[in-house]
């Protein structure tokens, strides 16, 4: 299902419960960013109490939890646990689940034909993220059924190759440059896009795994961004502060229709140019000049 930027948006969820304060940022996103699915939030939960709170139908049978994020960019809200978590390297990863000595030995992953010799897996599984932490349980759903006082962990967008470039532009404009993406196409959804943003508070992009495509049935052409959520609104404030300079025409007229869907019309979109473009029209005039 393709999703228009009012359904994107449309918070689904029952009448009284708390409007999201953050509403703003989740419009803007859903308004500038160029992607079919619903963005997801995911929370881990330590307690038994905590997985209760949230009043989500439970598994019946176990998920892994790539495919429950592929789930919830579609629309759906899933919670599980250790018993209905459906993957033992998401569990591993995610704190679900210990990890075994033969993981952390180099054994499993050499076995799996992953890496060229049983050293090498060692040195990768010590670098694989693997948060150390005892999670009873996981909450994975479109972002807007957070609030700011319940706010998600981490946030992943499922896009094209072209958006993720737009969403690290947009972390640029506000942090930098960032010196620590960390991909080995292996573990993309739990590790590279929840565990490593998490852990260690930074934004991460991945092209997936060859596990989740598999599973999850990804189009050949996405890509993710993860980042903890408290990264989010100025992430996002980027991406659209960068709108002008980057933008063509074409999309720049998309976007603006996109945020006045949702009424949002501080910024004047200027057509007719971008960085690059301005770049290269001064080059023809410098060229002209020296003519």
């Amino acid at each position: 299902m393709v999703w228009s930027t009012k359904q994107k948006f449309q918070l689904a969820v029952a009448k009284g419960d708390e409007v999201l304060s953050f509403e703003a940022d989740i419009k803007k996103a859903y308004a500038i960013i160029d992607t079919k699915r619903k963005i997801v939030g995911v929370k881990l939960l330590a307690t038994e109490e905590e997985y209760n709170f949230y009043k989500i139908e439970p598994l019946k049978n176990p998920l892994s939890y790539c495919v429950a994020v592929k789930s919830a960019s579609l629309g759906h809200r899933i919670k599980f646990n250790a018993e209905t978590s459906g993957c033992g390297g998401s569990s591993r990863v995610l704190g679900l689940a210990k990890p075994s000595s033969t993981y952390y030995d180099g054994t499993d992953c050499f076995n799996l034909g992953l890496y060229k010799d049983k050293e090498l897996a060692k040195q990768c599984a010590s670098q694989i993220v693997v948060l150390d932490r005892s999670t009873y349980g996981v909450v994975i759903q479109p972002i807007e059924y957070f609030s700011e006082s319940m706010a998600p962990d981490v946030v992943l967008i499922i896009c094209n190759p072209r958006e993720c470039m737009r969403i690290m532009q947009g972390y640029s404009y506000h942090y930098g440059v960032t010196k620590s993406i960390s991909m080995s196409g292996n573990q993309g959804i739990c590790s590279e896009l929840t565990a490593y943003p998490l852990k260690n508070n930074t934004i991460n992009v991945s092209f997936l795994c060859s596990g989740t495509r598999y599973l999850a049935s990804w189009e050949e052409n996405e890509a993710a961004a993860g980042m903890p959520f408290s990264m989010f609104s100025k992430v996002i404030d980027g991406v659209y502060q960068t709108i002008n300079p980057i933008e063509m025409d074409e999309r720049k007229q998309k976007i603006q229709k996109n945020l006045q869907e949702v009424n949002i019309n501080d910024l004047s979109i200027e057509y007719g140019k971008t960085y690059y473009t301005e770049l290269e029209k001064l080059k023809r005039e410098m060229k002209k000049d020296e003519a």
